[in-house]
């Protein structure tokens, strides 16, 4: 009992920023109690996540040809990464989730259905050796990651996909102006509000995530993909601030929106 008094008394003590969870130090994690509320938390976070999932495992069945190769990289709790599998699995395609969270590693392997075609894989990105694939998925995965690490990770990547394959790549973007982040945000927080947040929670979690979320703006990102040697963009999704786009390793046209 005392016990469960002084856990309550710690939680009280953090700052609360939804679902139970309570970042360490205030500071977002994907780790401690993160992987247990993720998938509600999430859902409840970002505009239209699960039509997101439907689209992206739409888009893979397009993509990924028999015996192909399907990255899902920050796969959390292995959501999105089961639902490929399960669509792609009848024509032999591997599909390999990968997270640098432990905890998010082992919620996922709970999703195994005991088949050599779906595997998760516990790798930072900065460190993963990429196998030649079909498809990789980077889904609000690279705004967390370091930014001098973006382009090489990008690179290896593009190098690793088959000439027909390609990225999927949704991140969170700054706006362009400053009227147009000042307007984006308070529409986004008016979005969190209807879903369930209070006030106090929504300014936690957007404190929390100082210095851990580092976005850039939906042009940095496109620079960064040509950069890496990706020559097609093409736009598939945009929710205010929220940035869809799949990216070819040849074609020739320039990033296009809209």
């Amino acid at each position: 009992m005392a016990e469960r008094r002084r856990a309550s008394q710690r939680n009280f003590d953090r700052p609360d920023v939804g679902n139970g969870i309570h970042p360490p130090e205030g500071v977002w994690t994907f780790g401690s109690e993160t992987p247990a509320a993720f998938d509600e938390h999430i859902a409840s976070s970002i505009p239209a996540y699960r039509e997101c999932h439907d689209l992206i495992v739409d888009l893979a069945d397009q993509i990924c040809p028999v015996q192909g190769r399907c990255y899902d990289l920050g796969c959390s709790t292995g959501v999105l990464t089961t639902r490929l599998s399960e669509r792609l699995a009848p024509r032999g395609v591997e599909v390999i989730g990968v997270d640098r969270d432990p905890g998010m590693i082992t919620r996922a392997s709970r999703r195994l259905p005991g088949t050599r075609l779906l595997r998760f894989v516990r790798s930072p990105l900065e460190q993963l050796e990429f196998a030649r694939a079909d498809l990789a998925i980077c889904f609000y995965t690279l705004q967390f990651v370091a930014l001098p690490d973006r382009a090489p990770i990008l690179t290896r990547l593009r190098r690793a996909l088959e000439p027909h394959g390609a990225l999927i790549l949704f991140e969170k973007i700054l706006g362009s102006t400053g009227r147009e982040q000042d307007t984006v945000e308070g529409a986004y927080f008016e979005f969190k509000r209807r879903s369930g947040f209070d006030n106090d929670e929504i300014v936690e979690k957007r404190r929390s995530l100082r210095g851990v979320l580092q976005p850039l703006t939906a042009s940095e990102n496109y620079t960064l993909l040509e950069q890496a040697g990706f020559a097609e963009i093409t736009h598939v999704f945009r929710w205010l601030s929220f940035d869809g786009v799949i990216a070819y390793p040849s074609g020739g046209a320039k990033p296009r929106s809209g």
